[in-house]
């Protein structure tokens, strides 16, 4: 079961919206938390990044596609993904601090 400090991350990455919405253009987007499973790892220490139920799951996501054609289709990895949720919830963490 997630902490609270970890509910509030998740909670506050999904206010993002879908990251790969964002990428494509399509603005944002309800997200659902996505946790990148990199080398058989386990769920409870993944990174994880926000996506609509779509690119989560849908045909054309990441579960009904596979993490390498997810990756191959869109032309970018999970992990840049990622990186890219990072900067952008730091981000508005920053502009909350600045305007409150």
């Amino acid at each position: 079961m997630a902490s609270k400090s970890e509910r509030e991350y998740f909670s506050s990455l999904a206010d993002l919206g879908c990251i790969l919405c964002r990428r494509l253009g399509y603005g944002e987007s309800p997200a659902q938390i996505h946790h990148i499973r990199r080398y058989g790892g386990k769920r409870d220490n993944a990174p994880v990044i926000p996506l609509c139920p779509e690119h989560h799951t849908g045909n054309t996501g990441v579960h009904g596609l596979g993490a390498k054609a997810f990756e191959k289709t869109y032309n970018l990895t999970q992990m840049e993904l990622w990186e890219e949720s990072e900067k952008l919830l730091h981000e508005k963490r920053e502009a909350n601090k600045l305007f409150g």
